[in-house]
């Protein structure tokens, strides 16, 4: 079976399990887990900020940070396709207690004269004010689309000169670094904090990281707490993380190929249409075509490939480490033989 579901069904390789197993442990809770501490330390260095944070997934990644930026009652801008929107059930509002404000982008951009128009509102007793816009690099429902630096660095003016915090679902933040030779500390310097996940293209079993300045992590470390995020001997974690850090980055390359492999590929099939892939992720549109997503999807899963059915018409296949050329190879030759 070829799994294209999700980047998130990459398995740790011999080397990365062997970290774990030589991996340097402490309490955590106690901030005593050698480990960890390199790892947090390595990523704050990464994405040049004061300090950062592990934590066990994106979703508490965020959610963490969340509570970190607001105050119940605060509104939080998120664009309307947004992982944090859509997937996150609902926790910016059910924990952090904070109103979400939803813009449309499109496929993930947002349009700095929509952002402009909310933090610039005049104030009102009865309006929710901005406190927090979240961004996403890469998105996801984009079809992995890279967030443009400048786009970026604008929003965050934005939010910045009228008293709001910026915060990056950075969960394949790497991925856009890799796909544009832009350093992610880069992409991500005007930002006041950022999530990224170890467990999807960098291949860690579990684990994601935080960023921010010293006081954001000393508060982050607490609010983590609160949602049952305190480890103990967490180096386990942290060490294939180090070594993801320090060796699966660059190999990213080659998931953006494969995927670029697949949507020439599916360009080809009448009726389908695929949207900008950037970097390792393929969405299409069956909407034109006769057939639906779950059509394709079941046509697929009899051949032995896997793909995430999203909406009626549309489905996603995603390329990470452990998917190779010759897998690429099998399932567009699958593709043309059961779609075209």
């Amino acid at each position: 079976m070829i799994d294209l579901r999700s980047d998130t069904f990459t398995l740790p390789s011999k080397e990365m399990m062997e970290s774990i197993m030589n991996a340097k442990l402490g309490d955590d809770v106690w901030e005593e887990d050698p480990t960890v501490i390199e790892l947090e330390a390595l990523i704050a260095k990464k994405l040049g900020k004061e300090a950062g944070l592990l934590v066990t997934s994106g979703t508490q990644g965020n959610l963490v940070s969340h509570m970190t930026h607001l105050a119940r009652g605060d509104g939080v801008v998120l664009e309307k396709e947004s992982h944090i929107n859509l997937y996150e059930v609902g926790g910016v509002s059910q924990v952090s207690g904070a109103y979400p404000m939803i813009v449309n982008g499109e496929n993930g951009l947002m349009d700095p004269k929509d952002i402009e128009s909310i933090f610039t509102t005049p104030y009102n007793v009865h309006k929710v004010i901005p406190r927090l816009l979240c961004l996403e690099n890469t998105h996801n429902r984009g079809g992995g689309r890279i967030i443009p630096k400048d786009n970026i660095d604008t929003l965050s003016k934005i939010a910045n000169e009228n008293g709001g915090s910026v915060h990056l679902d950075g969960a394949r933040l790497f991925n856009a670094a890799v796909a544009t030779g832009i350093s992610a500390a880069k992409l991500a310097e005007k930002v006041d904090s950022v999530q990224i996940c170890l467990s999807k293209g960098l291949g860690c079993p579990i684990g994601s990281l935080i960023v921010g300045t010293e006081d954001f992590i000393f508060k982050s470390r607490r609010n983590r707490k609160i949602v049952g995020g305190g480890m103990r001997q967490a180096g386990i974690i942290a060490a294939p993380g180090i070594y993801a850090l320090t060796n699966m980055i660059d190999r990213l390359a080659e998931d953006h190929n494969h995927a670029k492999m697949l949507g020439k590929a599916l360009e080809e099939i009448q009726n389908f249409n695929v949207k900008p892939y950037d970097t390792n992720i393929v969405i299409v549109d069956t909407t034109e075509s006769k057939l639906s997503a779950g059509d394709v999807a079941d046509k697929l899963e009899k051949k032995g490939i896997l793909v995430t059915f999203m909406e009626d018409q549309l489905f996603r296949m995603v390329t990470y480490f452990g998917i190779t050329k010759e897998d690429v190879e099998s399932v567009i030759s699958s593709i043309f033989e059961v779609l075209k």
